[in-house]
């Protein structure tokens, strides 16, 4: 097969193959260890989010500034999109888990950098 005849596949394949993409909360959860925070505590749940937070706020900024031309959402899309979907992942898994222990705090105030409590509920 020609480098030509490849190329035209792979660009009549895309397409088709884009329709079965998965949610980036879809993507996230496949992308990140089940139970991964288990043995965290809250003050250590509530530490992670906000790290998380940091780097989504971040990954954000970069991929607005890369445009909203189609080469720069190309680039953003290549160069910050996973590691975004993977952060996704992590701070869904933090919320379920600091749900589970009942944790005082909300994984979505602690990413935004507000001070909250890192108590669990008794």
């Amino acid at each position: 097969m020609t480098i030509r005849a490849t190329l035209t596949i792979g660009a009549l394949a895309a397409p088709l193959l884009s329709g079965c993409a998965a949610s980036d909360d879809a993507s996230g959860r496949f992308l990140v260890q089940p139970e991964r925070y288990q043995l965290y505590n809250c003050r250590d749940l509530a530490q992670a989010a906000q790290v998380i937070g940091e780097r989504q706020r971040e990954l954000e900024g970069l991929m607005a500034k890369a445009g909203v031309d189609a080469s720069g959402r190309f680039v953003g899309t290549v160069a910050y999109r996973p590691e975004y979907v993977q952060l996704r992942g992590l701070m869904n898994e933090i919320r379920r888990t600091a749900t589970e222990k009942k944790c005082k705090f909300s994984p979505d105030e602690a990413a935004s950098g507000a001070r909250v409590s890192d108590q669990a509920i008794r």
